[in-house]
């Protein structure tokens, strides 16, 4: 059996792995470059699996109650994605937030399922709000609460 773990923060040269791996990439789109995210109100979290770095977590504190979440893993940690997942989900709730938000742009299709096995709920969905590669998308919204979070 795997041996699973996060940690919050990142080594420099594995936020320079994550940014630079093309599978990853394809979430990103064309009005903001794909790159690391340094500000004060977001935390990267570090995912392993064996002792081996399997790609990062990213919550952003949109306000005093909810968080914004991306997912930024390799590959090889498909496998072990939803536990990671659930992992990092518990980490954002040891915070005093009330919500977690998740925005998919349209076609992602796997991330959006992602999402959905982890108890997020389709919230909306925003028509025409970005591009990715030169085409009008659409991000669909999604969220889960603490209350529906202590439910799984």
């Amino acid at each position: 059996m795997a041996k699973l773990r996060i940690a919050e923060g990142i080594a420099p040269q594995h936020l320079a792995e994550v940014y630079s791996d093309a599978r990853i990439a394809r979430v990103g789109h064309d009005q903001r470059p794909f790159a690391p995210v340094i500000h004060p109100a977001s935390s990267y979290v570090s995912a392993w699996v064996d002792d081996a770095f399997a790609g990062a977590f990213l919550a952003i504190r949109a306000t005093s109650v909810e968080t914004d979440v991306h997912a930024l893993l390799f590959r090889r940690a498909v496998k072990h994605s939803r536990e990671l997942g659930r992992m990092f989900i518990a980490w954002c709730f040891e915070s005093p937030i009330f919500r977690i938000t998740a925005q998919i742009i349209e076609g992602l299709d796997s991330a959006l399922n992602y999402c959905l096995r982890l108890g997020f709920k389709r919230e909306g969905f925003k028509p025409a709000v970005c591009t990715q590669g030169g085409a009008l998308r659409g991000v669909h919204i999604l969220g889960i609460t603490r209350a529906d979070w202590s439910l799984t």
